[in-house]
């Protein structure tokens, strides 16, 4: 069974969901079990139909059909026992109006009963054991009652005034007397109380798993577990085997009627055992509709009952259009509905007498076709045209399945691959996301700290000059590190913040009218840098200013640390379209910009902060000559 078709209902638990996945795997492993006892009840149950010298000659159809097909529940007792139990006792019970106890029927019922506590509670468990026990007690009087009902033509002799002698019905009074008489022995009764106490006392005792489950989600099991793949040969084997009892019930019972008289007895079994070829319906759907088509013609030959037969064909026609495409479907389809009306209009007496040979030996033949009656019968009996149109119809309706079944899976499809873009959506913009908070968290420590590590080193030196110096040594390491701090409370504030938006409290973004600071802290240190500001800043995006900011203050970072220059000139022109240039140029000793690049994340950086606004970067850098570092960034929609 499929493991979502029993989820456990009740207090929550690690044993109650382990004994929960056991019961499941119980189950499921047990359906093609449950399966085989179905098959073997409905064999046993056709079996004593055919023997029986009782009331099935002359009962109802319904009565018939619901004993026979009633063993098909026992494949269910475990998934949904409530309602094998129901339609196994009913069954049971209709038996006594046949004439004889089926103890097929009651057997299953003891089953189903023992698997009821497995998926109720122990109170709906009593009242549903009590129902099935004491109902047919209660209802055991009105058996002669339901018997006057449903066998209503009793065989009577009468003679006439005229002193003629008649009769009257079909059914003997003998067999009406017996099945008035039949009762409901009530240790049956004590023995389904006993197989459903027994089961609950068992559960309790050696604390077998439970699957509790309402009526409508015991429904959604049966559809399940009938619908599972694994259970698909076990499900058709069932099918297959129902609609085989059904149909040679039929053929027994139009004997009866004096039907298939004219048939050999190879013929009817044959004709009787053709809806097993169901069990190949969904491996190979054209062998079932081709041979109920030829089994349908037969059975069109010898009686007017003929609806298990027409229900087995719809059923193989509907799973050839569902399992097989339109240009394969139709064809099989169209010529398996074609052939019987056009053999039938066609027959002569060479096919006819080859069939059924019978018929040569009931007439003579000086005297003509006309005169053999049993010949005419046959020939008379056309398969109509309208019955194949209307079979016609199953294969219209299993095309329309299989082709909303491909719209459903390319519905299904197109989800799963809008659910794996927005994913992949998603995990970009993260991965964007910590490239931005890395690129500004590498600014951050990498510039300030990187000034405060320079103004550590020179407390030395600057320990050996006057006081003043030294103070204001430690004021640009506190000034430096209170900066840093200020940076990263802004990112950590916007990392926090709900809607992705920083805290209003927190002082803004740097743009590009705090360059000028960056350039004083390093002259502070003695690092002599010339800043030229060309143009206003107002107007520039916010996201331009603080790109631009960015890269002076990585490309000081660098000359600081690596470059050992003397000198540093920067250039920061805002253009008419508020576009903006960066140019750095240092005298240090330089270094190869092509080279390997691993470890320097700052160039890195550099490159994708650029790269967000569109805009192009170069650095051009020979050994001993000094580097340069040019930017350009144009407005766009990403800047703005």
């Amino acid at each position: 069974m499929n493991e979502a078709i029993a989820p456990v209902r009740g207090p929550a638990g690690h044993g109650a969901r382990l004994r929960a996945a056991i019961s499941r795997r119980v189950v499921r492993d047990a359906f093609t079990l449950d399966v085989l006892l179905a098959i073997a009840g409905l064999a046993v149950t056709q079996v004593r139909i055919i023997q029986s010298q009782h009331g099935w000659p002359y009962a109802p159809l319904a009565l018939q059909v619901i004993v026979a097909v009633a063993p098909a529940l026992i494949a269910i007792r475990r998934v949904d026992p409530v309602l094998a139990t129901a339609g196994l006792a009913l069954g049971a019970y209709t038996s006594l109006l046949l004439g004889q106890t089926d103890w097929v029927l009651l057997i299953g019922c003891a089953l189903a009963l023992w698997s009821l506590a497995g998926r109720c509670r122990a109170v709906p468990t009593v009242g549903v054991t009590a129902v099935v026990a004491v109902a047919p007690l209660l209802a055991s009087g009105s058996v002669g009652i339901l018997a006057w009902d449903l066998y209503p033509e009793i065989f009577q002799e009468f003679t006439s005034p005229d002193g003629s002698h008649g009769s009257t019905g079909r059914t003997p009074s003998a067999v009406y007397d017996q099945i008035a008489n039949m009762s409901w022995p009530w240790w049956i009764s004590a023995a389904l109380a006993f197989a459903g106490l027994a089961g609950l006392a068992a559960l309790h005792r050696w604390n077998r798993p439970r699957v509790l489950a309402t009526t409508g989600e015991r429904f959604d099991d049966v559809r399940r577990v009938l619908g599972e793949p694994n259970h698909a040969l076990a499900v058709d084997l069932l099918l297959a085997t129902a609609m085989a009892s059904l149909l040679l019930m039929d053929i027994w019972h139009g004997k009866n009627l004096g039907n298939w008289w004219t048939a050999p007895h190879w013929m009817q079994y044959a004709i009787g055992f053709a809806p097993l070829t169901l069990v190949l319906r969904r491996l190979c759907p054209e062998v079932p509709v081709v041979v109920m088509a030829a089994a349908g013609l037969l059975t069109y030959w010898q009686t007017e009952e003929r609806w298990t037969l027409l229900i087995a064909l719809t059923i193989a026609l509907y799973t050839l259009a569902v399992l097989r495409p339109l240009p394969v479907a139709l064809p099989v389809a169209v010529v398996a509905l074609t052939a019987p009306p056009v053999v039938a209009a066609t027959a002569g007496f060479g096919l006819i007498s080859a069939l059924f040979p019978v018929v040569r030996n009931r007439w003579f033949p000086s005297e003509g076709l006309d005169t053999n009656w049993d010949y005419q019968d046959l020939v008379g009996r056309q398969w109509p045209v309208t019955l194949s149109a209307i079979l016609l119809l199953p294969v219209c309706l299993g095309v329309v399945g299989r082709l909303y079944q491909r719209t459903r899976v390319a519905r299904l499809r197109e989800v799963e691959l809008e659910e794996q873009n927005r994913q992949r959506e998603e995990t970009q913009i993260l991965l964007e996301g910590r490239s931005q908070i890395a690129r500004d968290l590498h600014d951050v420590v990498a510039h300030h700290v990187n000034l405060m590590v320079i103004q550590a080193e020179t407390g030395p030196d600057l320990a050996q000059r006057d006081l003043d110096e030294v103070l204001a040594g430690f004021q640009r390491i506190g000034d430096a590190g209170r900066r840093a701090l200020g940076e990263l409370d802004r990112m950590l504030s916007a990392l926090r913040d709900a809607e992705g938006r920083p805290d209003p409290a927190l002082a803004p973004q740097p743009g590009l009218d705090q360059i000028t600071e960056l350039t004083n802290g390093l002259l502070e240190q003695g690092l002599p840098v010339a800043l030229e500001l060309r143009g206003s800043a107002v107007g520039v995006p916010d996201g331009i200013q603080l790109t631009a900011y960015r890269l002076v203050q990585e490309a000081l970072t660098n000359v600081v640390k690596h470059a050992g220059a003397s000198a540093v000139e920067v250039l920061v022109e805002i253009t008419s379209d508020n576009g903006v240039r960066v140019c750095v140029t240092d005298d240090g000793k330089g270094f190869d910009p092509d080279g390997d690049r691993a470890g320097r994340h700052g160039l890195t950086g550099m490159y994708e902060r650029v790269r967000v606004h569109n805009g192009t970067l170069t650095i051009s850098s020979t050994q001993e000559c000094g580097t340069t570092l040019s930017a350009w960034l144009p407005v766009s929609e990403v800047s703005v």
